[in-house]
């Protein structure tokens, strides 16, 4: 599995893959610009105190709220605009890999935005919920460490299977695909999920991500890319 977050992290540098590549880095930063815009109106321009010297306590905490909130939020968000780029990403990986396989079918851009929204919503609503968690254990990390990593691990590591195998089964079949590697995607989930948490690399973690995907998809068929 290493073998395969090194492979897609080195396809980065692949020309088909120069502008795919480029447009998403582009589009994350972005993303997180407006989304971290969007937490720090929400968290500062609320007044929670008369008293100025508390009232500015609690915005440098909502300064460093914002950055916490982003931080934990971005894998969500970023990861419902890689529908954009999912078809070049995947055919890109395709190609160079796996030319002899059969052409995926045809999907709509609306299931692929439906299906996205609902992991999106799913996540983020999750998340959201487990932000409590992370502020009672902030004394034991670890618990906190071990919740994030868990839950999204699980959730991205669904959101991007179901988005690469719609390309290729029915319904039934993906639920029963995922069902039987569901350890081999969960600890693929973890690996996306440590990507989203460095700094930089996580602008780039969702084409990583997919192209990652691509490759253990394939490799439930016992293809192995060299």
């Amino acid at each position: 599995m290493i073998k395969l977050f090194l492979i897609s992290i080195l396809q980065m540098m692949d020309p088909k893959f120069r502008k795919v590549f480029l447009h998403s880095v582009i589009l994350s930063i972005i993303i997180f610009a407006c989304f971290s815009g969007v937490v720090w109106f929400l968290l500062l321009e609320s007044s929670f105190f008369n008293f100025w010297l508390l009232e500015m306590t609690v915005d440098v905490l909502g300064a460093v709220s914002v950055m916490v909130v982003t931080w934990l939020l971005f894998p969500a968000v970023a990861s419902f605009f890689v529908t954009l780029f999912l078809d070049d990403i995947v055919e890109a990986v395709e190609s160079r890999y796996y030319p002899e396989d059969l052409p995926p079918s045809a999907v709509s851009f609306s299931r692929l935005s439906i299906t996205t929204l609902r992991f999106t919503g799913i996540t983020l609503v999750l998340n959201i919920l487990a932000i409590p968690i992370y502020f009672f254990t902030i004394w034991f990390p670890l618990i906190a460490v071990v919740v994030y990593y868990c839950l999204n691990g699980y959730l991205l590591s669904r959101e991007y299977y179901e988005l690469v195998a719609l390309r290729h089964l029915q319904s039934s079949d993906i639920n029963k695909i995922r069902k039987a590697n569901s350890r081999k995607l969960f600890l693929t989930g973890l690996g996306i999920t440590f990507l989203f948490t460095i700094p930089i690399v996580n602008l780039l973690a969702p084409v990583i991500a997919v192209t990652v995907m691509t490759h253990i998809f394939k490799s439930f068929n016992a293809v192995e890319p060299v």
